[in-house]
């Protein structure tokens, strides 16, 4: 398959403490954590991963400091990058938390695929997690609803495009779902906040693999680690800025 994945930076959260995404571990080592849409094209056309994060000013003043250059606008970042959104028919948004899904505007004429645990999950979160969702609960209008009459609802492992499935991954969130896709120099699969570092998937100390601090369920989260084990994929996690050292992946 001549599948190419491109990565598509829409902003970065500033000196997040590696610890929210490894468990509590490495506590007080900074990173910066990109916001990524995610665009895999082929000779069948593309389709996208995610939409990332909302307006810097509102992420700021509810969740972490978030900054986004006039580049990283999403709308631009995707021209930029080669990508006519328009064209574009399908999305996979990997979960609803916030900064995953709130830029569907800049998809005109796609559907979005969610996974329906998660959907059932994000209109009802436990309380925990009704910000992270932007729920109702919490105060808030969730940023997907603005697309809601565009949203599909998919459950299990579902192919969207030759070399591209969606898979299940339960665990940070309960629909949370990837992308694998069949390259040219092999397998890759886009995890999200499965893995949001590089650590998350290959270990730190003697864990093997590493999950969240953010979780619904560690069962479903090893289970999930378990299933991506078997893929044999290379893995690109959700948050981690090194995945940009490279433009695009063939």
């Amino acid at each position: 398959m001549g599948n190419v994945i491109t990565p598509v930076l829409v902003g970065v959260a500033p000196d997040v403490d590696k610890a929210t995404f490894l468990w509590g571990m490495q506590a007080g080592q900074l990173v910066d954590s990109p916001s990524i849409i995610w665009v895999i094209s082929g000779s069948w056309g593309s389709v996208a991963m995610d939409t990332g994060s909302g307006a810097p000013d509102w992420v700021s003043a509810h969740h972490r400091p978030f900054c986004r250059s006039p580049e990283q606008e999403p709308a631009r970042a995707l021209a930029d990058a080669g990508v006519d959104a328009a064209s574009i028919g399908t999305v996979l948004i990997s979960h609803l938390h916030y900064d995953h899904c709130s830029n569907n505007g800049v998809f005109p004429n796609a559907r979005f695929l969610v996974h329906r645990a998660e959907l059932a999950y994000a209109n009802d979160p436990h309380p925990v997690h009704a910000e992270t969702y932007e729920a109702a609960s919490a105060g808030m209008i969730p940023p997907w609803t603005g697309t809601a009459d565009r949203i599909q609802t998919l459950a299990g492992d579902v192919e969207l495009a030759p070399g591209v499935r969606a898979i299940h991954l339960p665990g940070h969130a309960p629909g949370l779902t990837g992308l694998v896709v069949e390259a040219e120099t092999g397998r890759y699969v886009l995890t999200s906040d499965h893995c949001s570092l590089i650590e998350n998937w290959e270990g730190v100390g003697r864990h093997r693999h590493v999950p969240s601090r953010i979780y619904v369920n560690l069962d479903d989260y090893y289970a999930s680690y378990a299933k991506l084990e078997r893929l044999g994929a290379r893995v690109l996690p959700g948050h981690d800025i090194r995945v940009l050292d490279q433009v695009r992946y063939r």
